[in-house]
């Protein structure tokens, strides 16, 4: 079972290309946006709660397609990559809600001037943490460590959706009840400071490292698509924190498009992985279906139905009975004649349960 799963079987030659291909193509792009990245665009509001929408569901379905893998796997690494995906879904919620101009001028939630900056700090930095653990998870795992009893997959689920819902809601509080207690990284729509102060640099470096990690000779699909995930991580970062300035130019929409691409990579490749394996199980059961109709024909044509071999056994045991009867027992006519009407029956049941006999 465990050669069929996107998350441990090996990535083959066709699959390396398909990567890199997407990589050149992804990079191409980045480079051609760099030179305009500043640019002003017209301003709409409507576009973040758009985007976002988008993201949450991409982020909530791949995360139940993993807790789905980590069922069958019982790998920790596999519930960590899971609860990575849980924790984007949830925090792009308030991201969404405090955004300035999304559904009020100042945003929901009690949002202020930093708010949305820092959400997205702990959004892409927080990702980026859950893919590095899930590396190093894995990398303890091909040193023959067990993977979870069955008993413990429900229990280690639950723990992992509770403790990345109580992680997203104490860091949305952190970024409006504790505005004060962050540095200001956001003056107006110019986020500038987020770069001098090296906060969007290291979760752009951050990002990097956890590609790196994913990085071995023999990779496994599963961590090939998410290097790529990472690849593109990096060019949503770069254009819109890093390089990027200020909300609505044009690295601000290029890089939540790149991340849109991102997002959607790994729940495309589980999605095609479920269908390889649901069609799988429907040619193996055709080809049961059909060994076991070729079976009964053979049986039905080589050996006469067990309902008629039974009447004949029967049958025959009754014909000697009573033809013993006949030759050795004292009997008077009408009990010869009785049991003689008996006979015939009998022979006649027994003719025809077996013609050829």
């Amino acid at each position: 079972m465990q050669g069929l799963a996107l998350t441990t079987a090996p990535a083959g030659g066709r699959e390396r290309r398909i990567a890199l291909g997407i990589a050149i193509a992804s990079f191409a792009a980045f480079v051609a946006i760099v030179p305009f990245v500043r640019t002003p665009l017209p301003r709409m509001p409507a576009f973040i709660p758009s985007y976002e929408a988008a993201l949450f569901f991409l982020d909530l379905v791949t995360a139940c397609l993993l807790f789905g893998q980590f069922v069958r796997l019982r790998h920790t690494g596999i519930l960590v990559l899971a609860s990575g995906y849980l924790f984007d879904a949830l925090i792009i919620v308030p991201h969404a809600l405090s955004f300035p101009g999304a559904f009020t001028s100042a945003g929901l939630l009690g949002a202020r001037e930093q708010t949305t900056a820092w959400l997205y700090v702990f959004w892409h930095g927080g990702f980026s943490l859950f893919v590095l653990a899930y590396a190093l998870f894995r990398r303890a795992e091909s040193r023959d460590v067990p993977p979870h009893r069955l008993a413990s997959v429900v229990p280690g689920i639950v723990v992992a959706v509770l403790g990345v819902t109580a992680l997203a809601v104490a860091l949305t509080l952190l970024s409006t009840w504790g505005h004060d207690l962050l540095p200001a990284v956001m003056r107006g729509g110019d986020y500038s400071m987020l770069v001098t102060r090296g906060v969007s640099p290291a979760v752009w470096v951050l990002t990097l490292i956890a590609m790196v990690a994913l990085w071995k000779p023999h990779q496994r699909v599963m961590d090939l698509w998410l290097m790529l995930v990472m690849w593109i991580w990096l060019f949503d970062i770069g254009l819109s924190a890093v390089i990027g300035s200020s909300r609505f130019d044009l690295g601000f929409y290029a890089g939540r498009l790149f991340g849109l691409v991102a997002s959607g990579f790994l729940l495309v490749a589980l999605i095609l992985e479920m269908t390889r394996l649901h069609a799988g199980a429907l040619a193996a059961a055709s080809a049961a279906e059909m060994r076991f109709a070729e079976l009964a024909r053979q049986s039905s044509r080589n050996e006469p139905p067990r309902g008629k071999q039974t009447v004949s056994f029967i049958s025959r045991q009754n014909i000697t009975h009573y033809r013993a009867l006949l030759t050795s027992a004292p009997l008077d006519e009408p009990q010869r004649r009785a049991i003689e009407k008996l006979l015939e029956e009998e022979e006649a049941k027994g003719h025809a349960a077996d013609p050829g006999r």
